[in-house]
């Protein structure tokens, strides 16, 4: 976008339009006041959210608010700089966010929506035009609310903002209005370049970017005046996708949720650390990650095997099943070409070898990776069929998370090729056996795709780091989490895992690996020092969602809405109503007020889903349920400086002769159902 193309006036200034689109409310998530330690509630109030909603329960809104001497710190006067911020909005972090205290609406650009991978079927219609203090008229594309984090733990406080998105250039990606500002309690000062606001744990502060600040103003000013105004000061054009912070949703378990550097390690392997924690802190992680360089892997590459005491992968199958062999299939001169590049790869790596006479044979499968190229797969589906499962355990992912959140210094690795460095019994070789246009190979590696491949690897993971597992790291088959409360111990925990790993020859793969982060994805949840969030795809996924018009499309919905269960209060209440959809299999498809209504405060709700604490080991937990007549739900919290926080949310449908218990019995099943399914913490 060039710099002509960008107006003035009314797209920087709102001063009408929009009015009465919400009703913003602050959403800081302490607790409600506390209960007895079993709450029994034969009859659940109407808004399920409120039973066991996280609030806090003294009020901030008397609280002093002051701008002194020492606010002036980093600000040179005079000055005429707005105040431009970065926050976290629908869980992305994103910069050029204008704080316009003239406006009475809060606007976001379309540009930005798209960044962000949000759809034009999430808005809601809006009739209205904005209008600017030129009198001039813009229409809106709809409103869309989006959550929006105001500082940082533990002075943050989460608002519900409706965006009026309008189509048009600007360099800012969102403006601010009076609207947001006042539904936190904010106060501007712009001679401070800051905004101030109450949390319940104190004043929160946001620093204004002036340098930020100053390109903007000179991206959305004539170019003419633009040449007299602060030309030295200009650092980079103009790029409305800049500082727009997205989180990959092709990256596999782990990741980064903020903004990150690269690290160049020499030899071509780069990796990437965060830009949040103190810089201090960074360059001692730097410094780490350098004299462990050979810890990475370079693309390519041959990797060292794991010994085989270590591990070693054996297949065994089923008594009296027979070795299957299937017939070549056909396949596109693409993938063909695919195909041989792959196996001339492994090959050369020392990965497979030829094979005459096998008694299995499969074919390989190619799929699409998140960068276009292809991955080559191997269809092992009736080999899988005559392998009994493995009886070796992976880890529960609730406790994994738990185990990880409240931690402030996260790094986040990935093993580059860890399947492959496991090798195959020489027995089991040529049960592995593939056949290509070229000829027929069988692995002597444990290849992707083998029905017990995940056991085998966490088997090894969990011998090699024996000792630092749920103490300084966790580990998932093989994405792996190193977690420290300090700077200096989060590079002694660094150092303790590479050794480990040198000793066994595992390698990392750089551009999977993110270190130094105060928060990031693990195990499809967002972990940090504050505790653990639901993924925000997972609920935009719901929030997007337009009412179904089929049963199999409320089957999808109760689906999404089940992977995000444990931070929904009274889920199968809510989708009561779309359980009896589904049953009603043979009857013709009606969505009713009822549906929509549970529809809506399902999406409401995750808007601003509560974030889940991290329980610590020794202390007291209490117990809330809840019972109707068709459902019965439980919220497990624990008690923090007076404030209770949720650590889990469980609910279920009552099935036949449960709904006929007497409401006594009722209470006990939900007693006896949360201690079964909550047994990880008692």
């Amino acid at each position: 976008m060039e710099e002509e193309e960008i107006g003035v006036g009314a797209r920087e200034t709102i001063l009408a339009g929009g009015r009465g689109i919400r009703t913003g409310k602050q959403i800081d998530r302490g607790l409600e006041p506390r209960y007895m330690l079993i709450r029994i509630n034969p009859e659940p109030p109407p808004l399920p959210r409120e039973v066991f909603q996280i609030r806090e329960s003294n009020s901030v809104a008397n609280m002093r608010i002051t701008f002194g001497p020492e606010d002036y710190e980093g600000v040179h006067l005079p000055h005429d700089d707005a105040i431009v911020l970065m926050l976290r909005v629908n869980g992305t972090r994103v910069g050029r966010i204008l704080i316009d205290t003239g406006s009475s609406a809060d606007v976001i650009y379309y540009e930005t929506l798209k960044k962000l991978h949000l759809h034009d079927q999430a808005l809601k219609p809006m009739a209205t035009p904005l209008t600017g203090f030129t009198g001039d008229q813009l229409m809106s594309m709809g409103i869309i609310d989006l959550p929006v984090t105001f500082g940082e733990s533990p002075r943050d406080v989460v608002s519900k903002v409706s965006f009026i998105v309008v189509n048009t250039p600007s360099p800012y990606n969102i403006i601010l209005g009076r609207k947001a500002l006042n539904d936190i309690g904010a106060i501007a000062s712009t001679p401070h370049l800051k905004v101030k606001f109450p949390t319940r744990n104190g004043v929160g502060t946001l620093r204004g970017e002036k340098q930020v600040a100053r390109v903007c103003y000179q991206a959305s000013i004539p170019k003419q005046v633009a040449q007299i105004d602060h030309v030295g000061e200009l650092s980079k054009p103009y790029d409305q996708a800049e500082d727009i912070i997205l989180h990959n949703p092709a990256r596999p378990a782990g990741g980064p949720m903020e903004d990150t550097e690269e690290v160049d390690l020499g030899d071509g392997k780069i990796t990437k650390m965060g830009t949040v924690l103190p810089k201090e802190d960074r360059d001692l992680v730097r410094a780490c990650l350098l004299r462990n360089r050979d810890i990475f892997a370079c693309e390519g590459e041959a990797m060292p095997d794991i010994d085989r005491e270590i591990a070693e992968h054996q297949i065994a199958t089923k008594q009296g099943m027979k070795p299957i062999t299937q017939k070549k299939r056909k396949q596109s001169w693409e993938k063909r070409k695919a195909i041989k590049a792959e196996v001339e790869k492994l090959l050369k790596i020392d990965a497979i070898r030829e094979v005459k006479y096998p008694q299995w044979l499969a074919n390989p499968v190619l799929v699409t990776k998140s960068n276009g190229q292809w991955r080559m797969c191997i269809d092992y589906t009736d080999l899988n069929r005559a392998c009994p499962k493995t009886p070796f355990p992976l880890p529960s992912i609730d406790a994994m998370v738990d185990s990880t959140a409240g931690f402030k210094y996260l790094s986040f690795m990935d093993a580059y090729s860890g399947y492959n460095q496991i090798r195959m019994s020489p027995a089991d070789e040529e049960k592995t056996s593939f056949v290509t246009e070229e000829g027929l190979y069988c692995y002597k590696v444990m290849p992707f795709g083998l029905k017990n491949a995940g056991a085998e690897y966490q088997r090894m993971v969990s011998k090699v780091f024996k000792e630092e597992l749920g103490e300084i790291m966790e580990a998932y088959i093989d994405d792996m989490v190193v977690k420290s409360c300090t700077g200096p111990d989060h590079v002694s925990h660094l150092d303790k895992v590479f050794a480990k790993m040198r000793q066994v020859g595992m390698r990392l793969n750089p551009k999977k690996s993110f270190f130094c982060l105060s928060s990031g994805k693990f195990l499809g949840f967002i972990i940090s020092e504050r505790g653990i969030e639901a993924h925000p795809d997972k609920c935009q996924a719901v929030v997007n969602l337009k009412s179904p018009k089929s049963i199999k499309e409320v089957q999808g919905l109760t689906g999404r809405i089940a992977a995000l269960s444990r931070f929904i209060s009274q889920s199968a209440m809510l989708c009561k109503p779309f359980f009896d959809v589904i049953k009603k299999k043979t009857q013709e498809f009606v969505w009713g007020p009822e549906c929509q209504e549970a529809f809506e405060k399902i999406k409401d709700y995750l808007s601003t889903p509560p974030i889940i604490s991290r329980p610590i080991k020794g202390e007291p937990l209490y117990l809330y349920i809840s019972t109707n007549d068709d459902a019965i739900s439980a919220a497990l919290v624990r008690e923090e400086d007076g404030v209770q926080k949720p650590v889990y949310f469980i609910s279920r449908i009552l099935r036949d002769a449960e709904t006929r218990y007497p409401m006594i019995e009722k209470s006990a099943f939900a007693i006896v159902t949360a201690a079964r399914k909550l047994r990880l913490y008692f």
